[in-house]
């Protein structure tokens, strides 16, 4: 089967989605958003929807795959960035206090689609963002509640440095390139960091 149809069969199974409705690409957005944020064992994206569940990566490497089966050019996009008290004043009290503490430096994953190809609109692309689920809106996560051909979508974090991923490059393999780089000497803090923020998210941030 595609992808698309395993994303349907694993909403159907869960009464997420109707069984005899279409996968649009406006629902595999809503679908891939809403997944409980927490890292699967794996990034590939039959891993995030077995488990369902997946971070930026897990999240926009199934978005990615999606959006090609339905038609719509896309590209990956990779940008570093710190988690600090202004960038996501979201984070319970522990977190917090990490970041008021130092900047937390990350590297986020998002997409870009071309929605009007073959169009004389054709050079216009969208940002797509689907890494914080709708049961964060009560957290006050910026969460992308629509998604709109044409229209831009907030990106989950304050982007530093923006890097679109060349399709024949292992998109991960880029990420922990940047992520060397750019946490260079606070490597295990990070992951620490990450792990508690998706531990809590894991909690506080499931559908309901």
């Amino acid at each position: 089967m595609s992808l698309t149809s395993d994303l349907k069969a694993g909403a159907v199974a869960r009464g997420l989605f109707p069984d005899n409705a279409t996968v649009t690409a406006a629902a595999a957005f809503a679908l891939v958003r809403d997944m409980p944020y927490e890292r699967a064992s794996a990034r590939a994206p039959e891993t995030t929807i077995a488990e369902w569940r997946g971070t930026c990566s897990g999240k926009h490497y199934l978005l990615q795959a999606l959006f090609t089966e339905l038609g719509l050019s896309n590209t990956l996009i990779a940008c570093t960035h710190e988690f600090t008290a202004q960038s996501a004043p979201w984070l319970p009290a522990d977190l917090r206090a990490e970041v008021e503490r130092a900047p937390v430096p990350d590297v986020h994953m998002f997409l870009r689609v071309q929605p009007f190809p073959n169009t004389e609109r054709a050079d216009e692309w969208m940002t797509v963002d689907a890494t914080w689920p709708m049961a964060g809106t009560a957290l006050g996560l910026p969460v992308n509640e629509h998604f709109e051909l044409g229209r831009d979508q907030q990106v989950a974090c304050d982007p530093i440095e923006v890097f679109h991923v060349p399709e024949d490059t292992d998109p991960q393999a880029l990420k922990d390139q940047l992520t060397a780089l750019h946490a260079a000497g606070q490597l295990e803090r990070r992951e620490r960091f990450i792990v508690a923020l998706t531990e809590w998210l894991g909690r506080a941030a499931r559908p309901a």
